[in-house]
């Protein structure tokens, strides 16, 4: 008799056995500081517990005018710190939410006020981490997607506000502000001739010219004055987990198995002719992890975070199986 993953996991529970679990984001309660750079391009760590082991979160905040280690805008808390400029605010902690951290951009003072042409650049406030590749927090312990079962992911998302302007200059696909959260999904078989290649996996979960997002696949193509990956996104939004509307400025659960969206991605990019090399799932695993805003309008916005989690849900061994020969 044949039993799907979902089946053998429930005969496991039934049985007093425990599946075992991968968590693939670490430092979920920011315990361990901040990486930075500063304007110079040099590395720096902001930490609040001295005891704590090196940071595994980095934030990146391309084509801004911001920047984390300016320690005048640095305020430094018993759990955390708040930064905020004129450009940017990350608050990790906040003492006046239930939020974990809060992120937000003024992309009017960023772009100076002057609507962004074609090809131009934007602000990004990113807060990412490396999880399987090279110097990862699982390195190679992390699991492959053919020994996954499952991928829970979760988040809870407010809005806090969104200052939109519009006016002649205006156009809808160009002047946006977006939150989003990707992994890549990366072929890191150092055996396999596709070794290092990836697509991006996203779940954006705020558009401003979207009440709930939905799926999007394209090409991360850049320009003469921003470069782009030239790796496919296959971008879900959040419609496969909820019809709230985030822009409604209340709480908004997201949760769900994203493992089945992960292997659609993959089978879309090899339907494109992307990663031609493999389409082994052993070979994939989930490489790393980024989440914030990028801003192309002049769109004044800030977000409240809580409870994310991404957790593998590893497949048995055949000898953990239960006897269902009975």
């Amino acid at each position: 008799m044949k039993f799907n993953t979902v089946c053998i996991l429930m005969l496991l529970l039934a049985h007093g056995a425990t599946a075992r679990t991968v968590e693939l984001i670490a430092d979920r309660a920011f315990e361990r500081g901040l990486s930075t750079t500063d304007r110079d391009g040099k590395r720096q760590v902001i930490v609040w517990n001295t005891n704590a082991a090196p940071p595994v979160w980095f934030t990146a905040q391309h084509h801004s005018k911001s920047c984390f280690a300016d320690k005048a805008f640095q305020t430094i808390t018993t759990n955390g710190i708040s930064f905020k400029d004129d450009y940017q605010t990350l608050t990790i902690h906040p003492e006046d939410s239930e939020a974990d951290f809060v992120c937000g951009v003024n992309g009017k003072n960023e772009f100076g006020g002057v609507w962004r042409a074609q090809g131009d650049p934007w602000p990004h406030l990113y807060l990412n981490q490396q999880i399987s590749v090279s110097g990862g927090h699982l390195g190679t312990n992390a699991p492959s997607l053919a020994d996954t079962g499952r991928i829970d992911f979760s988040a809870n998302v407010r809005l806090l506000y969104d200052r939109k302007e519009t006016g002649r200059v205006y156009v809808k696909q160009r002047h946006a502000a977006q939150y989003v959260c990707f992994f890549t999904i990366q072929n890191l078989n150092r055996q396999s001739t596709g070794f290092g290649d990836y697509y991006w996996f996203g779940i954006t979960f705020y558009d401003d010219r979207e009440p709930v997002t939905k799926l999007h696949a394209m090409l991360d193509k850049g320009s003469e004055k921003k470069k782009g990956t030239d790796k496919l996104i296959y971008n879900i939004g959040i419609k496969p987990f909820t019809d709230k509307i985030i822009a409604d400025g209340e709480w908004v659960s997201i949760e769900g198995d994203i493992l089945p969206h992960i292997i659609a991605g993959l089978q879309e990019c090899w339907r494109r002719g992307y990663l031609p090399d493999s389409q082994d799932l052993s070979d994939y695993r989930l490489g790393s992890f980024v989440l914030g805003w990028e801003v192309t309008g002049l769109n004044d916005v800030a977000i409240a975070v809580k409870g994310l989690r991404a957790e593998a849900v590893i497949k048995p061994r055949h000898s953990e199986l239960p006897n269902t020969s009975n």
